[in-house]
């Protein structure tokens, strides 16, 4: 028989009046059901277990002294104030394979509170004491109704926080788990954002690390929207480092390699939170993962951009970095069959950077291997002889009588790419720059076969998006795409 347990406020009752309370702990078991009505309060010092089969509703408030396992079914509460309180006294373990959505939930346990289970919530996260360690494969999910929590360095999240999908459009948004858009500048339609602190939320490159957060932001909308974007955290998630030299990085998926964001190095180290604000003029791509450092340990860029590409009988190749840390060189090397590489050339590396750096290497008369393709890689060596490669690029040979249209770096920003087009023999050709949707917006002519620096000028003037450069010839036509940052 189906066992359902009631635990309702009548009208009348003292409000505020425990209605239930039970000295060690509560287990639901076969299809027991556990219902606390609106105003309803149920209080247990132990354990509170809801079983394979049973259901838990609490549209009123439960206080829980040691850990909550889910295994069955806890209900979506429908009251604004629906509550589960966690005031144990040694640390609580919330798991489970189930669910927990939460409309509120308070923490008030010095011992702290491990959540171990999905679980999401629509309202208030009241940290009054203890850490709440999240599982990293289970972020704690902030409904588009729930508010933004306030913590301090005693009573905090630790682990990944996700923030449900919020319209923004072009309009101000936060501060929220630490992130602040004014209004103004891009479209950004509708955002997301993941928010992780603590040992996980540290990011260490070159044996360089962060603070302990950062941030990561997916936007809706296309053509990379730019935004002024603002950062705040807890000084207890400086991990070290030096807040006077406040400087921001960015990663963009995969999220293997890290570049100076836009803003200046900053000192916040007199405020709690910490507050880094760009410049007004300072804009950003909102998509992507956001950190702070200082100047003295920066995220090394091993590779921002690398182009292998013909150049009349040579191979030119191309690499950029945007900041370097104990970086002696780069060899270049070459396979004719891309499993075996040999030095082609080597460049020497900046050492110590945090600016950004372009370099170039030639490898001549590549018609002399004999073979239609050949391969290219970078070999990063630091100082201490640490070795990294970079991926793989391919320069086609035969391609010597063939229309040859190249760009780099693409995507780009600031400054149009540098465009090179050679044709196998002078004759008119044309290059015709547009919009995704066809509008023309530049034109270049010419009768020469090389031509270098191609409407550098009108590239370096578009605006963030995708644009297509179609180069015609008499005997032949090629389209490359432009991404501008």
């Amino acid at each position: 028989m189906k066992n359902i347990y009631f635990l309702l406020l009548p009208v009348g009752l003292l409000a505020g009046s425990p209605l239930g309370a039970v000295r060690a702990q509560v287990s639901l078991t076969g299809t027991s059901t556990l219902y606390i009505g609106t105003g309803g309060v149920l209080t247990t010092p132990g354990y509170l277990n809801v079983g394979t089969g049973t259901t838990l509703t609490n549209e009123g408030q439960l206080e829980v002294g040691g850990d909550l396992t889910n295994n069955g079914t806890v209900s979506t509460p429908t009251a604004a104030a629906a509550l589960l309180r966690a005031n144990g006294t040694s640390i609580q373990t919330l798991s489970g394979t189930g669910t927990l959505p939460l409309q509120n939930l308070t923490v008030n346990n010095a011992a702290g509170v491990a959540l171990n289970l999905n679980a999401t919530l629509a309202g208030t996260l009241t940290l009054t004491n203890g850490l709440v360690t999240i599982a990293t494969a289970t972020p704690l999910v902030l409904l588009p109704t729930a508010a933004d929590p306030l913590e301090t360095a005693s009573a905090r999240l630790v682990g990944p926080v996700s923030m449900a999908a919020r319209s923004v459009g072009a309009g101000a948004f936060g501060p929220f788990l630490g992130l602040t858009m004014p209004a103004g500048g891009g479209n950004v339609g509708n955002i997301t954002l993941t928010r992780v602190t603590g040992p996980a939320g540290t990011t260490t490159v070159g044996g360089n690390a962060s603070v302990a957060v950062y941030w990561e932001v997916a936007s809706s909308a296309n053509g990379n929207p730019k935004r002024r974007m603002y950062f705040s955290w807890l000084s207890a998630l400086d991990n070290g480092r030096n807040m006077a030299q406040a400087t921001p990085w960015r990663s963009d998926a995969p999220y293997a390699i890290w570049r100076r964001a836009a803003g200046p190095t900053t000192d916040v180290s007199g405020s709690n939170l910490r507050q880094y604000n760009p410049a007004a003029s300072n804009t950003e791509d909102v998509t992507g993962r956001f950190t702070i450092s200082d100047l003295n340990t920066p995220l090394p860029v091993e590779l921002v951009d690398f182009m292998a590409r013909r150049q009349g009988p040579d191979a030119r190749l191309d690499w950029r970095t945007a900041s370097e840390k104990n970086n002696a060189y780069f060899d270049v090397e070459r396979s004719l069959d891309g499993l075996l590489f040999e030095r082609a050339g080597r460049v020497a590396g900046q050492g110590n950077s945090t600016q950004a750096h372009d370099y170039q290497l030639t490898d001549a008369k590549v018609a002399q291997y004999g073979v239609p393709t050949l391969y290219y890689r970078l070999r990063q060596v630091d100082v201490d002889g640490t070795v990294r490669y970079s991926p793989v690029r391919t320069v086609a040979v035969e391609s010597a009588t063939a229309l040859l249209v190249s760009a780099w770096p693409n995507p780009s920003a600031g400054a149009g790419p540098h465009i090179r087009i050679e044709q196998p023999s002078a004759g008119p050709l044309t290059a015709t720059l547009t919009d995704a949707a066809g509008r023309r917006l530049a034109e270049f002519r010419t009768t020469d076969r090389v031509s270098e620096e191609v409407l550098g000028t009108e590239t370096g003037a578009l605006s963030s998006g995708v644009y297509l450069l179609r180069v015609t010839t008499a005997g032949t036509s090629q389209v490359l795409k432009l991404v501008r940052e």
